[in-house]
């Protein structure tokens, strides 16, 4: 089809090169009428070839279109392709084979090097054939072409001249690809950088019996231009003087862009080749060159090896070591005090099945002096450390007065070779205020009998003090028990005390014994569900209903705004009736709402999720007898998405949605 198109555009084109040239001789009418005819003609032809594309197809038959009217970008004649640089001269092992496996996830249609593959400059004819051996069996893999250029390291001397011919023949030659003209140079074709006479002429004729191609791509060891005429480039350029062409060369290990003679020149950096890795801006980059030949000529972009990533980059055994790294650096600053001394504990915990590797170093203080600076250990899997920072004042200064310890870090995993860096990094801040971070203690503080409270915390060589009466705790104060029972209302104190004389700060909590709510008298016999009244307005927040006029009442059995609202957003609900305690004791309360909502029992409100948010849960405690309470749910609605849920659960009920009567 698109065949015939084309041949169609280049009929009617010539048809009208004739009459307009038939028109210019004779200026007659007809001539002038029929000449407009086949313009108009060749011009639907032209937009209907634009829009004509035989592997695209849709069923949209509207003018407007969920795309932009931009041409795919498909033109048959355009190709893709690879390059590599220099994998020796001081090569760092591995690098190159990686830079195989990268290709082969990018497709190319071929890959060229800019040569110095093996280390050679050896006339040992065993080592150079060793070192070509290990070059093959680390391009191998590579899932497409490879085209040769020679390099110093590969063509240096006569031995290793002659072990190229006898395994790829020629060291300088040509080849067209979709009417583009690859020339393929030996800079190193006498003595120095340097091409002999034959190599020169044999350049010149393949310039000239190719003098309709596109464009002309020139590929060499050496940037040959940049080594005076003496290197016989010159006359290379002065053949091709008459046409576009584009440069690649390796060597310097440095990758430079250049524009000679109005021409693109690059010289590329590594692939594996001996370089300081200082950076792009440095030109000291492991990459690959990926070349699109365009309408425009070709166009390079330069893509690193490391940002070449395979498709199971992330997985779920991946996401689980993330999620421990996070979790470890979680350092649960503990800071203890001794008079104007300091004690900063940190905890490193690595919950993962690999060693995790922490470094750290704190910045220089003014005001206090730490007993060391720099940090660094590997946690095996599975296992927890501790590092200890003590300091003291340098001056008289005002303890309320110090700046914070920053302690810069960095924790990672071992990386696979040449794979992205597995690590996280950042800075501790460590104010130097006494803390009771870590102490994590029984959050109900609510009970009807006693209540069993246990304390834990995940410090060494560290005892938690406490008293039970809301007094100043010493080093005399008990150490706390496995399990304390309270059977009255209590202001519990914790502190942490170290056999230094560190301390924590005091931790208080305050667990009051309190009489259960009495259950309703009323609607000892109901129906299931709750009554419920309907509103409609843009709300932003739950609103005060007394001042509202309800759309609708009605009753319903579950907690589902979308079948009582009669628009998808902007709107509220308020809920009443009882919900069922089955037994007395201590109940927890789940409100779960998108958007906002408000939970009343027994008149009291008791959970506030209020406000325009996603789905989120609130909890709240309250002791209830067996029995009906009243409850009282307010929801609104704002936008996107609608959804109210209320579980408990109790003595003895695990979370499960409410039982509602009214």
């Amino acid at each position: 089809m698109q065949k015939k198109l084309n041949l169609g555009l280049i009929c009617f084109s010539f048809l009208k090169n004739i009459l307009a040239i038939i028109n210019s001789v004779y200026m007659k009418p007809f001539f002038k009428c029929l000449l407009a005819f086949v313009t108009i003609v060749h011009i639907g032809s032209v937009l209907h070839a634009q829009n004509e594309n035989p592997t695209f197809s849709h069923t949209i038959k509207e003018e407007l279109k969920p795309w932009t009217n931009k041409p795919f970008y498909n033109n048959p004649d355009n190709f893709q392709f690879a390059i590599v640089s220099d994998r020796t001269g001081g090569h760092r092992e591995g690098v190159f084979g990686k830079g195989i496996e990268k290709i082969n996830l990018l497709y190319p249609e071929f890959v060229i090097s800019v040569g110095d593959l093996i280390e050679g400059y050896s006339k040992d004819n065993s080592l150079i054939n060793a070192q070509w051996k290990e070059f093959d069996s680390i391009l191998k893999p590579l899932s497409t072409r490879f085209f040769y250029v020679a390099g110093n390291h590969d063509y240096s001397n006569e031995v290793m001249a002659q072990q190229w011919k006898e395994r790829y023949g020629k060291d300088y030659y040509h080849f067209i690809y979709k009417d583009v003209l690859f020339l393929i140079l030996n800079s190193n074709d006498g003595d120095g950088v340097i091409m002999g006479k034959d190599q020169i002429a044999f350049l010149k004729e393949a310039i000239a019996q190719n003098n309709n191609v596109r464009w002309t791509m020139v590929f060499m060891h050496h940037p040959m231009w940049a080594y005076g005429e003496a290197s016989g480039f010159n006359e290379v350029e002065e053949a091709l003087s008459d046409r576009k062409y584009t440069v690649f060369a390796g060597h310097t290990h440095r990758y430079l862009f250049d524009v000679r003679n109005d021409q693109n020149h690059y010289v590329l950096a590594t692939t594996g080749g001996g370089s300081k890795l200082r950076g792009p801006k440095f030109g000291e980059f492991d990459h690959i060159g990926w070349v699109t030949m365009t309408d425009n000529g070709p166009k390079l972009a330069n893509i690193a090896l490391s940002g070449i990533l395979d498709h199971n980059v992330s997985t779920r055994q991946t996401n689980e070591l993330a999620v421990s790294l996070i979790n470890a650096t979680n350092f649960k600053t503990l800071v203890m005090a001794k008079k104007t001394e300091r004690k900063a504990i940190l905890l490193l915990d690595n919950t993962s099945n690999k060693p995790i590797h922490f470094k750290g170093q704190l910045y220089h203080h003014h005001q206090v002096k730490p007993d060391s600076s720099r940090f660094q250990l590997s946690l095996p899997p599975m296992t927890s450390s501790e590092i200890v920072i003590k300091t003291a004042p340098m001056d008289d200064s005002d303890a309320s007065t110090w700046d914070p310890l920053e302690l810069e870090w960095e924790m990672s995993y071992d990386n696979a070779f040449m794979e992205p860096e597995f690590s996280l990094s950042g800075t501790e801040i460590i104010e130097l205020r006494p803390s009771h971070t870590g102490i994590s203690i029984t959050e109900q503080d609510i009970f009807i009998k006693d209540l069993q409270v246990a304390l834990t915390h995940p410090y060494k060589q560290v005892s938690a003090k406490f008293t039970l009466d809301g007094s100043q705790l010493n080093e005399n104060a008990p150490i706390f028990p496995e399990r304390l029972t309270l059977d009255k209302t209590t202001v519990l104190n914790v502190k942490l005390m170290d056999s230094e004389g560190f301390e924590s700060a005091v931790l208080q909590k305050t667990y009051k014994k309190i009489k259960p709510a009495e259950a309703t008298k009323k609607s000892r016999n109901g129906k299931k569900g709750l009554q419920y009244a309907y509103y409609e307005g843009n709300f932003d927040s739950v609103p005060d209903f007394s001042t509202l006029k309800s759309v609708k009442k009605g009753s319903v059995t579950l907690l589902d705004p979308d079948k009582i609202g009669e628009r998808l957003d902007h709107y509220a609900i308020q809920y009443k009736g009882f919900i069922s305690i089955p037994e007395t004791g201590i109940y927890t309360f789940y409100l779960k709402s998108d958007d906002g909502s408000k939970l009343y029992l027994d008149g009291e409100l008791l959970i506030d999720n209020d406000g325009s948010h996603d789905t989120s849960t609130k909890t709240g405690l309250k002791a209830l007898k067996k029995g009906k309470h009243p409850v009282r749910i307010d929801y609104f609605e704002d936008f996107l998405g609608e959804h109210l849920q209320l579980d408990f659960s109790g003595p003895t009920v695990e979370k499960s949605p409410a039982i509602f009567w009214h």
